[in-house]
């Protein structure tokens, strides 16, 4: 090698010290080979976004500008430096290549609360737009988006929604595993879609919350914090964990007299990522050890079957009751994954009297812009008719309300402006409807027979739980019926409710929206007892906005 220019043709794009490196073993001094580096002109390029600590220059060629070569050199030249920028790349090739910005925070290991030394998430984020590593999209159904170059990843939307979904279901079975086993606070964790959700230290996470478990602690009882983020699918590598080990390095750095505990969930990880967060004395965890085999089993078919909705929910009830039976265990209070199911079970009903359903189909309004989900859509042969249900599945006793409804029915002029523009069904009959597993509150019901008598153009109908499992019976879906009544019909709560209803039947049933507000009687209780206060908005411990201003 006599030529920087064939060191580069032979290499591929490098970092300065690199090229320095070959051609002082070529034979030039130090000072020399510099002075070349320094002094290169086309058809040698000096990659102009600064990437590289200590503004180290990364060179190549014209010919080699945006190849995939190029990508991945640089990448791996990042990584080498321990560049924040890698860590930021890394993440999001964990995550598919494509995520939603607000999730860019978390996976970067870029601080989000202003440090010395170091770059912020948003410097980041615009130097990595700036370079070409990442673009920024707005995606119809998820709004801001980050996708990565495609040399280096390759993301889709109906991946990020499977991703999202099974990820919230992920966390939200996390946190009521963390408050079963007192891990943490149980009123204080907070995860990814709170609004009350803080950086812990100066970085954002998924999983939040303060631990007064007596390791963690610090002086005077001062709680530490369980921090964690989740990746639904994929095996992680060493690279891509180094994100989060550059965050728990820091914590602990930062957070001096409090513990931290640093938990990494994902589906897999390599024997390398292995041995890095052991090193790194952070917690790898996969569903599998948090809930048992056969859950984080089902975790991963449910990202899978989320990604080809439309698909399993046609041809395959199999899956659908592998998943009811062994997912509903760790929902938590948020009832995601309630609904997530219940929506696969109303596509997989829906199909038969249709001959192709889509599922997660986004309405636009062209007018105004607006827009809204359609959970199951279904298309009558030749196009002649279209269905559009909106799906409310419910924890065992649930009901409808009458407040959903009326959110359901200010959809409907999106879904039919969407129609009225669509190239293929605006011709067809437009028809509305709102399934639920639940019963249907006696307010709510008032107002859809209301709304049924006015709408002509426009028809709405209702199936309530006992509609949903009679259609089931009816087409002698015999898994699917009994997987309704185990989970949202016959579950010993929802018994236990019935049986309090009958045993104190009301004297009447006024509509909810007839009925005064309620107020919780602060005054004396029962034998002049003091009665209990109302502690709606209240935690029972300290606030986590407190604990955070010394962390910070």
């Amino acid at each position: 090698m006599t030529t920087i220019a064939q060191y580069l043709s032979e290499h591929g794009p490098s970092r300065s010290s690199l090229i320095v490196e070959a051609l002082v073993a070529a034979g030039a001094s130090p000072e020399a080979a510099r002075q070349r580096v320094a002094r290169v002109a086309k058809p040698i390029r000096r990659f102009p976004v600064p990437m590289l600590p200590k503004r180290e220059a990364f060179l190549y060629l014209d010919k080699d500008r945006n190849s995939e070569r190029f990508w991945q050199n640089f990448i791996r030249d990042m990584r080498a430096t321990n560049s924040v920028f890698a860590a930021s790349v890394d993440g999001m090739i964990a995550r598919g290549g494509l995520i939603r910005a607000d999730q860019f925070a978390s996976i970067s290991g870029a601080t989000v609360i202003p440090q010395r030394g170091q770059l912020p998430v948003e410097t980041v984020a615009q130097r990595l737009i700036a370079a070409g590593f990442i673009k920024e999209i707005h995606n119809i159904d998820h709004g801001r988006c980050f996708e990565l170059a495609p040399s280096l990843a390759f993301g889709t939307p109906a991946g990020l929604r499977a991703r999202d979904l099974t990820e919230g279901i992920l966390l939200d079975g996390m946190r009521e595993w963390a408050r079963k086993i007192g891990f943490a606070s149980y009123n204080l964790i907070r995860i990814r879609g709170d609004e009350e959700l803080q950086p812990i230290g100066p970085f954002a996470f998924d999983f939040a919350g303060p631990s007064y478990l007596l390791p963690l602690q610090g002086p005077g009882g001062k709680p530490g914090f369980i921090v964690a983020d989740v990746f639904a699918e994929g095996r992680l590598t060493a690279d891509e964990i180094q994100f989060f080990i550059r965050k728990a390095r820091m914590l602990k750095a930062t957070l001096k007299n409090i513990g931290v505990l640093s938990i990494i969930v994902a589906e897999e990880f390599t024997g390398e990522a292995m041995k890095a967060g052991h090193a790194a004395g952070v917690m790898l965890a996969t569903p599998k050890d948090l809930f048992g085999k056969r859950v984080g089993v089902a975790i991963a078919s449910l990202c899978e079957v989320l990604k080809n909705a439309a698909k399993y929910a046609s041809s395959s009830p199999e899956r659908l009751t592998y998943l009811l039976d062994n997912l509903l265990d760790i929902e938590g209070r948020s009832l995601n994954l309630r609904g997530i199911l219940f929506e696969l079970v109303v596509g997989y009903l829906a199909r038969r009297s249709a001959i192709s359903i889509d599922m997660g189909v986004t309405a636009r309004n062209p007018a105004t812009g607006q827009t809204a989900d359609i959970d199951v859509q279904a298309i009558t042969q030749q196009s002649s008719a279209v269905t559009a249900i909106e799906c409310k599945g419910k924890e065992p006793g649930g009901s409808l309300s009458r407040a959903e409804v009326e959110i359901w029915l200010k959809k409907i002029p999106i879904f039919r402006a969407h129609y009225a523009n669509h190239a293929a069904l605006r011709e067809a009959e437009h028809r509305f409807e709102i399934w639920t597993s639940g019963t249907i509150d006696a307010d709510a019901l008032y107002l859809l027979k209301e709304e049924k008598a006015k709408r002509s153009k426009a028809p709405i109908d209702w199936k309530d739980g006992d509609a949903v499992l009679a259609l089931a019976r009816a087409g002698k879906e015999k898994g699917i019926a009994d997987a309704l009544n185990q989970h949202f019909f016959k579950h010993p709560f929802a018994e236990v409710g019935k049986t309090l209803a009958a045993e104190n039947p009301p004297e009447f049933n006024f509509p909810s929206f007839m009925m005064p507000a309620f107020k919780p009687d602060t005054g004396p209780g029962p034998s002049g007892l003091p009665a209990l206060p109302d502690l709606s908005g209240m935690v029972t411990e300290c606030s986590l906005d407190d604990e955070l201003k010394g962390a910070k």
